[in-house]
């Protein structure tokens, strides 16, 4: 026990522990509760078992909404993609889709991108999102012959859209000195900057 702590009252130690004990508990990496087949079914009108009869388990069910979700998000960004005049406007449409569907989507998104992956998945060789790397990838190299090191700089635009898209989610009440568009565009100058 040191001086500080020796002089403290017995309230005043307690509320530096409670401090304490709590910052160590609220700043530990948690899992996002999903909510479980009971209250999937419920919230549906069905009983649990209607749920079974459709889906073998909770995960099977999680994988369809999941493969819905990233179905949805890779129609949009193929979609953006279409008809670009050069590679700087390939990328810059697939990202700004990129950011308007997490914006319009936060809670997919927040599934998709925000929740920890399933550790058995990865002893799969599954990664979720991984796919769009490879994806935005093969559309640079396509349009490009800057081929060497492709996956990494749309890496680095990937966690930088998503710093962007996670930030504007969850900090509403922040004032952003950028539109999001104009946040983009930086982004796509800089990884495409020769």
């Amino acid at each position: 026990m040191n001086q500080q702590d020796s002089q403290q009252t017995p309230s005043e130690g307690l509320k530096s522990r409670l401090v304490i004990v709590a910052t160590e508990l609220l700043t530990k990496p948690r899992d996002v509760k999903l909510p479980t087949m009971r209250d999937i079914a419920s919230a549906a009108g069905v009983a649990p078992g209607a749920a079974y009869r459709h889906f073998e388990s909770q995960d099977e069910l999680f994988i369809a909404v999941i493969a819905g979700l990233f179905a949805d998000l890779e129609d949009r960004l193929t979609f953006a993609a279409e008809g670009s005049k050069s590679l700087r406007d390939a990328v810059r449409k697939i990202s700004l889709a990129y950011v308007a569907w997490a914006l319009e989507n936060p809670g997919g998104y927040q599934l998709l991108f925000e929740v920890t992956d399933d550790e058995e998945l990865l002893k799969e060789g599954h990664r979720p999102g991984s796919h769009l790397i490879e994806k935005i990838g093969s559309l640079i190299a396509s349009k490009s012959r800057l081929v060497p090191k492709r996956n990494e700089k749309v890496t680095l635009l990937w966690a930088a859209l998503h710093g962007l898209v996670s930030l504007r989610i969850h900090k509403i009440g922040m004032q952003w000195p950028a539109s999001i568009e104009e946040d983009v565009e930086l982004l796509v100058k800089a990884l495409l900057k020769p």
